[in-house]
């Protein structure tokens, strides 16, 4: 009796086996563009002046996005194209939901640009439409305020943290690219070139700390070289706190 062999030849089933993961995967890509994956859950967190609407807008995002082919990188970029956006992070969580985390520049002063009276963030960014009430004031001693200057004196400001800033009535350039900081009262703070922001800022809070338990009255303050910072005082003294 002659016996019945498997039709299926080495090669047939060596095709057969690279087939199915190919078909597998196109199916899964062809179902990665149904309703499924439609945008249906938005999370928006950080943004506190731009509404919801603005988010979504910047971002792209909308009730036809697709979750899975969503280009994470781009919408960052996009949402960063905004100057009051200083970062954003997009996270996908198939099949639904998209969480947008939003870190937002805020005013630490004002200046002008041209004609107008803008507010400036803390990194030098100029912030459209934000309000500049109440903020201290950055110019230049003469003419114009170059913008590396007016930076490097938003960061000065940022560095100052919120108790010395609230007292800061103006930051001013001088032309040798020096900062000066008058403070209310009429104290003066010689802060020096651009750079070592957080030690001339931590020695500014050491000579003033200084000042509350000496009982001391200063009329201007050096930190230029923040390691070895010093003071005038009232009666023209000069100290090295």
């Amino acid at each position: 009796m002659t016996m019945l062999r498997d039709r299926a030849t080495p090669r047939g089933r060596t095709i057969a086996i690279v087939a199915l993961p190919l078909i597998l995967i196109a199916a899964f890509a062809l179902a990665s563009y149904t309703p499924l994956f439609a945008a249906r859950d938005v999370r928006i967190e950080g943004a506190t002046t731009l509404s919801r609407q603005q988010v979504l807008a910047l971002a792209g995002i909308g009730p036809g996005t697709n979750v899975f082919h969503l280009d994470a990188n781009a919408v960052e970029s996009a949402l960063m194209s905004d100057p009051r956006v200083a970062s954003a992070t997009i996270e996908r969580h198939l099949p639904g939901t998209v969480v947008i985390q939003i870190v937002e520049r805020t005013p630490v002063a004002r200046s002008t640009s041209g004609s107008t009276t803008v507010a400036i963030a803390g990194d030098g960014v100029i912030l459209p439409g934000a309000s500049t009430n109440g903020l201290p004031e950055i110019r230049a001693s003469v003419g114009e305020l170059p913008d590396a200057l007016r930076a490097a004196a938003a960061r000065a400001l940022s560095s100052l943290g919120p108790s010395i800033r609230a007292r800061v009535a103006a930051v001013v350039a001088q032309p040798t690219g020096e900062l000066m900081i008058d403070l209310a009262g009429g104290l003066t703070v010689r802060y020096g070139p651009d750079g070592d922001d957080v030690a001339k800022a931590a020695a500014l809070r050491a000579v003033f700390a200084w000042a509350a338990d000496q009982g001391a009255t200063l009329r201007d303050v050096d930190v230029s070289v923040p390691s070895a910072p010093s003071a005038t005082l009232a009666d023209g003294s000069t100290v090295t706190p």
